[in-house]
């Protein structure tokens, strides 16, 4: 479907120039458009092209401090079973000075109210084992941790735990957290706290310590029906120490964090899914889901040869101009409603819009979204789409490579929908001259596989939109 609308010139150039502020660089694309009246142009013929299919995504990059610990099986998502292989940054100084006792080190693994998925009263156990080496970065889901830890060897600690609230004193339930407390052997903080004292730069870097103590696989060794997303990981020593005050000796007791997990460090979830048979007879018939963590992402057939062809035909392409100008290339990807389900299973916040091609690539190299190459959209649960409004960039970026002689291939219509989670943080700036103004922007600082949660979500491929609108000189 194609409808043509009239506008004056300097309308249409002020609606492009207003479209094209999120950094479209290829300026000559509609530089010869002349002073005259101009024709919109919107195009939806293109959708009916869009064709797509899950495909699995079994081994993400494990780029995120969110851990997951846990098993669980549910009806049309399957059996999701997660643990975790982590490094720690170290702190660079101890508290040295009149200490009597080492009383217990403990890693700590903290989470909130909303963090878990199943049933919290289903009795979980874990399990600690030291790793033996350092870990490879990046780690993949799909990594062997019996490259890195004795499997034959019995664990340093276990830890029996259930997700639920119930219990907690009402002074940490208002906190909204939860922790899973898991005592280390007393032979291993004698170890570290001795290290420190006698070889203090061993703690001084990440990539020393790490050399030193390579870290822990935390894995799920019982039960099942509950999966947690451990959010905060610490390793603190709790000890006995003496101080002069006031002339008098005075023993109390005292706790440092020793370790922690942060963004510096390798850490990865080792997550294995079984897809759910009925779910996976759906996709064999042709219906198309996301599912994540390390389920199945979406490769969309996206038409970018016609999509040129159409609108290079339409505003008379010749020589080294281009007789239009893009003003927006939208797709929207609608969800089908789900089977009610007891686990409020939840579509993924976020989807990562980018060639399959440099999918890999792209998270490896920690990239976020550039609003060329590859673009993301959030949930809107309002209107159950996820909608991508920026890609007529994309478009650009493929038609400016087009005329300077790099043809458009098969890659640059193989175009992969991938579940993600969208870190961000707010920055403030201020300036004055004959007066002081404050500004705050959200800035993304991270894109990493959607991990936090199990999610599904299917595609409604009916109603998938594809629109260009384009502006071209009036045919007299």
């Amino acid at each position: 479907m194609k409808v043509f609308r009239f506008l004056p010139v300097a309308l249409v150039f002020a609606l492009g120039i207003g479209i094209s502020s999120c950094g479209d660089e290829n300026s000559l694309i509609g530089s010869s458009i002349v002073d005259t009246d101009l024709e919109i142009v919107v195009d939806s013929s293109f959708q009916k092209m869009v064709t797509a299919k899950s495909i699995p995504n079994d081994s993400v990059v494990g780029r995120t401090i969110t851990q997951l610990i846990g098993r669980i099986s549910i009806p049309g998502y399957g059996k999701l079973e997660t643990d975790f292989l982590t490094q720690f940054m170290s702190a660079s100084t101890f508290d040295t000075v009149g200490v009597d006792r080492l009383d217990s080190l403990v890693l700590y693994l903290s989470y909130n109210t909303e963090s878990f998925t199943g049933d919290s009263l289903a009795p979980m156990q874990l399990s600690v084992y030291p790793l033996e080496k350092q870990l490879k970065s990046p780690v993949y889901s799909s990594v062997d941790p019996a490259e890195y830890y004795n499997a034959q060897s019995a664990p340093i600690a276990l830890k029996s735990y259930n997700a639920s609230f119930l219990g907690l004193p009402d002074s940490l339930v208002k906190l909204g957290y939860k922790t899973i407390r898991v005592k280390l052997p007393d032979a291993m903080a004698e170890q570290l706290f001795e290290k420190y004292k006698t070889d203090p730069l061993v703690f001084s870097s990440p990539s020393r310590f790490t050399q030193y103590f390579p870290g822990f696989y935390v894995k799920t060794s019982y039960g099942s029906g509950c999966v947690v997303n451990v959010q905060n990981s610490v390793m603190n020593l709790h000890y006995t120490k003496t101080t002069v005050i006031n002339d008098k000796d005075s023993t109390y007791a005292s706790t440092q964090t020793l370790m922690a997990v942060t963004p510096e460090i390798s850490t990865g979830n080792h997550i294995r899914l079984e897809i759910d048979p009925t779910l996976q007879s759906n996709i064999d018939a042709g219906r198309v889901y996301l599912q994540a963590p390390a389920g199945l992402n979406v490769l969309l057939h996206f038409p970018t040869r016609e999509i040129v062809r159409s609108f290079e035909e339409s505003v008379g392409a010749g020589g080294s101009t281009i007789q239009g100008l893009i003003n927006s290339l939208i797709l929207e990807v609608p969800l089908k409603e789900l089977p009610k389900s007891s686990y409020k299973l939840e579509p993924p916040q976020f989807l990562l819009f980018v060639r399959k091609s440099e999918l890999q690539s792209f998270f490896e190299k920690k990239e976020l979204a550039d609003n060329v190459r590859s673009f993301y959209a959030e949930y809107n649960s309002d209107t159950r789409k996820y909608s991508f409004t920026g890609l007529r960039t994309f478009l650009n970026d493929v038609i400016e490579k087009k005329r300077q002689g790099t043809e458009i291939t098969d890659a640059d219509e193989e175009i992969v929908l991938v579940p993600v989670s969208v870190y961000s943080e707010t920055v403030s700036s201020g300036s004055s001259y004959y007066y002081y103004s404050y500004n705050e922007q959200e800035v993304v600082t991270d894109i990493v596989p959607y991990i936090s949660a199990p999610a599904l979500a299917e595609i409604d491929m009916d109603h998938i939109r594809l629109q260009l609108t384009y502006s071209r000189q009036k045919t007299k």
